[in-house]
């Protein structure tokens, strides 16, 4: 014969504190959980509190900047609760200029960490109009000119009326040739922000940054400031976009790594217009040939079987033409494969990667195609 027991644990209340290791101080806001359930609660101003649970189980205390804890509950006692700072959080390592890697808390002049993963959210030709709005102040904006157009950058705003304002990039260490391809003719601005004056136009063709696979980069770093780019000189007078590239895999053997990435784009609004009137002025439509009467709408009502008179003498029908801007956009595609090898160990490793971008903008005829061939690699010859 076998007896089966069945053992019910009641949930009581169990209250301490939790306080900081290194200065004692009482900690506001602290998580605590009992272990494998969702019953919680929170430390109050003094860093007590008070959750009901069972003798054995276990309770894990969690604060931001702070090691995890894990208590399990022998008795009802009240519970002292102390908690070490997790240094390692706290040690963020940035890239400043000439590639030297220091802690971002010893440094005297502002930079700002941009992950990888940030830039490969929102895919767009050129990488860098995918980090608009997230770094503060900096000032990203694309320009109108499809997928070829170049990207326009702003740091801390414009400090200088009538020459550059565009940010130094480093690549690597190296800086790189950022200027606009397209040409310029009268007296346009000496800029690669396609910003005409004086009756000057300007042709857009792109800048360096297209030559960038973003799915190559490791870390990006913005300098601001001159304190921060103060080794680069004059030229980095706007600032310093530091971006690094991959030089190696993350474990042993070769690893090969497919990347498919599809966006799709559509205009983002279509005026709704009105088809009620015609061209014309004072209520009258082109009846003649009347360079006067071809910019307006305020012509006749449209009513069957009328006709106007263009410029030329030709006569046309007098009705209304509808979606004429939507029948001229068409739906943009972007369609990028990435193919990686890698392979990494304890002295150094490398990165070879092929990539493959196929852009159709929203305007016909605007089609941008680009084939990139990366290969990073890094050894260390010696401790020295």
């Amino acid at each position: 014969m076998f007896l089966a027991l069945s053992i019910h644990l009641q949930a009581q209340q169990v209250t301490g504190s939790v306080t900081s290791a290194s200065d004692g101080a009482a900690l506001i806001g602290v998580n605590i959980l009992v272990k494998g359930t969702a019953v919680g609660t929170v430390s109050d101003y003094d860093g007590s509190f008070n959750i009901n649970t069972s003798v054995g189980s276990t309770l894990v205390f969690s604060y931001t900047g702070y090691s995890s804890k894990e208590v399990v509950i022998n008795d009802l006692s009240p519970l002292s609760i102390t908690l070490a700072e997790d240094t390692k959080s706290l040690e963020e390592v940035v890239v400043t200029a000439l590639g030297i890697r220091k802690e971002s808390k010893k440094l005297g002049y502002a930079t700002v960490s941009v992950d990888a993963e940030e830039v490969n959210v929102n895919r767009t030709t050129n990488f860098m109009n995918a980090l608009q709005g997230k770094v503060a102040g900096v000032n990203i904006s694309s320009l109108g000119t499809g997928p070829a157009g170049t990207s326009k950058i702003r740091i801390r705003g414009q400090s200088s009326i009538s020459g550059q304002n565009n940010p130094l990039i480093v690549v690597n260490g190296v800086p790189i040739d950022n200027t606009n391809f397209g040409t310029k003719t009268g007296n346009a601005a000496s800029d690669n922000s396609i910003e005409a004056r004086g009756g000057g136009i300007t042709s857009d063709g792109g800048d360096g940054l297209l030559s960038i696979n973003p799915d190559d980069i490791e870390s990006m770093t913005v300098l601001k400031g001159a304190a921060a780019a103060a080794l680069y000189g004059s030229r980095a007078k706007d600032g310093v976009i530091m971006i690094t590239t991959k030089t190696k895999g993350d474990g042993q053997g070769i690893g090969v790594t497919y990347n498919l990435n599809y966006t799709n784009e559509t205009p983002l609004d279509f005026t709704d217009y009105q088809y009620e009137y015609g061209q014309g002025e004072n209520g009258v439509r082109p009846t003649t040939p009347n360079p006067t009467s071809g910019q307006w709408s305020f012509g006749e009502r449209f009513q069957p079987g009328m006709t106007q008179t263009l410029f030329s003498g030709v006569v046309l029908p007098y009705e209304p033409v509808r979606n004429r801007i939507r029948d001229f956009f068409r739906n943009g595609e972007n369609l990028t494969n990435t193919l990686s090898l890698a392979s990494g160990g304890e002295k150094g490793g490398f990165n070879l990667s092929l990539s493959n971008l196929d852009s159709k903008g929203i305007i016909p005829n605007n089609t941008y195609k680009r084939r990139t061939v990366n290969l990073g690699f890094s050894y260390e010859l010696s401790k020295n």
